[in-house]
C-alpha cells in the first residue's frame, strides 16, 4: 500500500503518494472540509471512508502505509488516523497528539509520514511500540510498502527513484515518475499493476511559501497517464492560501482552479 516521495525545493516541498489496493477496493473522490477552523482535503476509501494521504491549509501533511512486516491487526481502520492529525494547526500539536493520545493498539500497523514544509517525522506501530523519527534529508526521500515481495520491491523501488533523481529530480517531473510502469516488471514498478492489485490512484501535495496546492488521479483517469509525460500545470487542483497558525485563525475556502 503506497509509495510516497518527497522533494524539497526552495520554498517548501512537494509530496506525492501512490495508492496500491486491491482492484475491488474502491474511492469515493476527495473530500474537503472545515474541521473546527482547519480546512483539510484528502481522498476517501469507500469502503472503509479514512485516508491514506492529506493536507490542511496550515501546511501539515500526513500519508500513512501499511507495515507488512507485523502481522498485528486492530479493530478501527488506520485511515481514520490522518484526518484527526489534519485537524492541528502545527505540526508540534500533531506531533503531541500521536505521542499523547493516540492509541495505537486500535490500529493495525502502519507507517506514518506526518510534516509540514519545513520538517518530516516518521512513525511506526508494529504492534507493540509506537516510534518516532526525525527525517533529516536535503533533497529527497522514498518510503514505500508492498505486500509481495517486500525486501526485493523496496530495493528496486528505492534504485529507480534515486537514478530518477540524480537524472532528473525536479518538482515539475515527479508525477510523471509516479504513474511509470515497467511493463516487463509490472509488480514492483512504482505504477504497480498485479493480478489482484494495482495502483488505483496518485495524489500530490505541494507547499509553498504561501500555498498548498492538491492533485489527484482518480483510478477512472490514471491509467491515460501511465508512461506518458505529465503537465501538473494543466491538472485539476485545490488551492489553499497558506495560513500562518500564529497569526491567523480565519480558514480559506479553497478554489478549483486548472493550474
Amino acid at each position: 500500500m503506497c509509495t510516497v516521495s518527497i522533494l524539497r525545493h526552495k520554498s517548501g516541498m512537494t509530496v506525492t503518494s501512490n495508492r496500491d489496493e486491491l482492484r475491488t477496493r474502491n474511492e469515493a473522490g476527495v473530500k474537503q472540509e472545515l474541521a473546527g477552523s482547519t480546512q483539510r482535503i484528502y481522498p476517501v476509501d469507500a469502503q472503509a471512508q479514512g485516508t491514506w494521504v492529506g493536507v490542511n491549509d496550515y501546511g501539515i501533511a500526513a500519508s500513512l502505509l501499511n507495515m507488512y512486516e507485523s502481522e498485528y491487526q486492530g479493530s478501527l481502520s488506520r485511515g481514520l488516523i490522518i484526518p484527526r492529525l489534519l485537524e492541528f494547526q502545527s505540526l508540534d500539536d500533531a506531533r503531541d497528539w500521536l505521542t499523547q493520545s493516540l492509541q495505537p493498539y486500535l490500529y493495525s500497523a502502519f507507517v506514518l509520514l506526518v510534516m509540514d514544509r519545513n520538517d518530516l517525522y516518521r512513525y511506526r506501530w508494529d504492534g507493540n511500540s509506537l516510534t518516532e523519527e526525525l527525517i533529516e534529508f536535503s533533497h529527497y526521500f522514498l518510503e514505500t510498502s508492498s505486500s509481495v515481495d517486500l525486501v526485493e520491491t523496496v530495493a528496486h523501488r528505492q534504485r529507480i527513484f534515486k537514478e530518477w533523481h540524480d537524472a532528473e529530480g525536479h518538482c515539475e517531473a515527479v508525477l510523471t515518475f509516479h504513474c511509470k510502469r515497467d511493463e516487463t516488471s509490472s509488480t514492483n514498478s512504482i505504477c504497480m499493476a498485479r493480478e489482484h492489485s494495482h495502483t488505483k490512484s496518485v495524489s500530490q501535495i505541494q507547499i509553498d511559501d504561501n500555498t498548498v496546492y492538491f492533485r489527484y488521479l482518480s483510478p477512472d483517469c490514471l491509467e491515460q497517464f501511465v508512461n506518458t509525460q505529465i503537465d501538473a500545470t494543466q491538472l485539476e487542483v485545490v488551492e489553499y492560501e497558506l495560513l500562518d497558525s500564529l497569526q491567523s485563525n480565519t480558514a480559506v475556502l479553497p478554489k478549483v482552479c486548472a493550474g
